[in-house]
């Protein structure tokens, strides 16, 4: 289906597109989902607000992204990344039915529970499992 706010997605237990991002100076290609239970249910408003607001803000959000992350894993400078690329791997972008949203990413540290970046309604770092 070509959503107008999301572009081309299918459903798969929610809308998936694909991007690509850019973390850390590297291109990323990743999925991005509208969470819905049911095909039926469709597009909530607030997920193409969230959805919107992310697009017009991206290279900000992406930073952000890097700086949360990289206080989460060592406290260290946000503008040394080494530790953040070599260990973490975004692999999607999920906007929930209410409008939050978050970057899923795959932990080399801890592969059973990768780690999830909060950017909306507020900002912050925790587990997948804590997250989902």
């Amino acid at each position: 289906m070509n959503h107008p706010v999301f572009g081309e997605i299918t459903f798969n237990h929610g809308w998936d597109g694909k991007a690509t991002i850019t973390l850390w100076g590297r291109q990323y290609n990743i999925v991005y989902t509208a969470a819905a239970y049911f095909k039926k249910d469709g597009i909530t408003a607030e997920q193409e607000r969230a959805f919107t607001a992310f697009q017009s803000d991206k290279v900000a959000r992406l930073a952000q992204v890097e700086t949360l992350l990289q206080r989460y894993i060592s406290g260290a400078d946000p503008k040394e990344p080494t530790s953040g690329r070599a260990r973490l791997t975004p692999r999607s972008l999920l906007f929930e039915r209410d409008g939050g949203y978050a970057l899923l990413l795959d932990d080399a540290d801890n592969p059973d529970n990768g780690l999830a970046v909060r950017l909306h309604p507020d900002e912050r770092v925790m587990t997948q499992d804590e997250y989902l």
